[in-house]
């Protein structure tokens, strides 16, 4: 039996954005991102994953021209860096593109290295979404770098207690 189309249950089941709705995200701003693996698990402490997300991110200006990196790290759940994107462009890119690509990316090469070693790993890396700050001063962006970079020390510091 064929269900109506029921509207107000797509909208009542529908995961509300976590962006601004005020918000130009392919105009120019400067961000702070965090995207989290799937399950929590120290995943990104992998060596070969650790290298298909550094490679990915420094590979991302190639693809977005209008995309400019500042700072990136990698933890064992998660990782951090800030991306410049400079909206004065003919062709535009919205943050939330760049960011799935570099999932998209990162999540193919995984996959492709788990079936070319025949490993028994798991394929799913990342959480949907993503989480990002708009940073608006020169303040904020060298409060964000500063959070950045100390983030592995403070982990470590807090792994010891």
């Amino acid at each position: 039996m064929k269900r109506k189309y029921d509207s107000e249950f797509a909208f009542r089941f529908h995961r509300k954005s976590t962006r601004l709705a005020t918000h130009d995200y392919a105009g120019t701003a400067t961000y702070l991102i965090t995207i989290r693996s799937e399950y929590f698990d120290p995943i990104f402490e992998n060596p070969i994953l650790q290298n298909i997300l550094r490679a990915t991110w420094e590979a991302l200006p190639a693809r977005f021209p209008n995309v400019t990196l500042d700072e990136f790290v990698i933890m064992p759940d998660h990782v951090h860096f800030i991306i410049h994107i400079n909206g004065n462009v003919e062709k535009r890119v919205l943050l939330g593109r760049v960011i799935g690509a570099y999932k998209s990316i990162t999540t193919v090469d995984w996959l492709n290295y788990i079936k070319d070693n025949k490993l028994e790993l798991r394929g799913l890396i990342w959480q949907r979404g993503f989480h990002d700050s708009i940073l608006t001063s020169n303040a904020t962006l060298e409060a964000a770098r500063k959070y950045v970079r100390n983030n592995p020390i403070k982990q470590k510091q807090q792994n010891r207690i």
